[in-house]
């Protein structure tokens, strides 16, 4: 079982570290509508290339027990140059399997949903692409980026702060990248999301709860709804509470908070349809009041 391997192979990390796969199981998916068609052909292998890196690449010595993690990444191109020269956003998403006593059910769970509106890199079709922590590249120092993120919040799932090195990594190529020329996108800015405020929070000790709270919320809760679904329910509830916590004491702003909850609320939402007491999708609405209309659509629901 995943989750048991995962504490056990932690445990023996030092004494086994040949005992290690690829992390990810990525599916890329490409919009090239915007982009001229004398450059189209240009990208006919860039689907291709992406995926053999990111299912390719060790990222960490962890090892998943042959479990790889779900995630994909839809890419649209906004422009392109002759130089080979791309602009793209991305859509950055993983989930993992809802336990059921150890054993893996046939639902899964949203981990992570991000929409990044700015990568620019130059690519040439069949061009190498390497994994260097030491040297940033625009093209695979984003891709490095989320695997960090996508593994580090899927290990934190199961065991609380065990995703602390990747968010680090993540964290390092931040700093990488804000000291290069292509840097622009990767420093410290007042929008509601940046690579900078999600790794810089990932990192920070006064974000810690919320990080035990988003355990909490997966393993005391979500692997719990099918056995024990009240108990799961009231563990749910405590650990919004204390995400709410973080964002009123620490930062109205958080970007984590953010992308928890724009993540998770249709889960949420759908995880109390059958608490007894309705009132309870008010307390959601004030937890998270960009989705209100949805948990007060649920609250409606027979």
């Amino acid at each position: 079982m995943k989750r048991i391997f995962v504490f056990l192979f932690t445990l023996l990390l030092i004494i086994t570290p040949f005992l290690v796969s690829q992390e990810l199981d990525c599916k890329v998916t490409i919009n090239i509508e915007s982009i001229q068609s004398s450059q189209r052909d240009y990208l006919r292998n860039f689907t291709s290339d992406i995926e053999h890196y990111l299912n390719n690449t060790r990222f960490t010595n962890e090892d998943l027990n042959g479990e790889k993690i779900s995630c994909n990444m839809e890419i649209f191109f906004k422009s392109g140059t002759s130089d080979n020269h791309y602009q793209v956003q991305v859509v950055i998403a993983s989930q993992r399997p809802v336990y059921i006593k150890d054993e893996v059910s046939n639902r899964t769970s949203p981990i992570l949903r991000i929409l990044d509106a700015n990568w620019e890199f130059n690519y040439m079709p069949n061009q190498r692409m390497n994994h260097d922590e030491m040297i940033f590249d625009p093209l695979t120092g984003f891709l490095d980026f989320y695997a960090y993120l996508i593994i580090g919040y899927d290990l934190e799932t199961y065991i609380p702060m065990s995703g602390n090195s990747c968010f680090q990594k993540a964290l390092n190529i931040v700093r990488l990248a804000a000291n290069s020329a292509a840097g622009t996108d990767w420093k410290q800015t007042s929008a509601s999301y940046s690579k900078f405020g999600i790794s810089d929070e990932l990192t920070n000790m006064k974000y810690d709860s919320f990080r035990s709270a988003f355990n909490n919320y997966h393993y005391d809760g979500i692997d719990l709804l099918a056995t024990e679904q009240k108990k799961a329910q009231d563990n749910i509830l405590n650990a919004l509470e204390s995400i709410n916590d973080v964002r009123n004491r620490q930062n109205r702003n958080s970007v984590i908070v953010k992308q928890f909850f724009d993540t998770k609320f249709r889960e949420i939402a759908e995880a109390f349809q059958t608490y007894p007491d309705r009132s309870v999708y008010d307390r959601l609405s004030n937890y998270d009041e960009e989705h209100r209309s949805t948990y007060q659509e649920a609250k409606t629901k027979p």
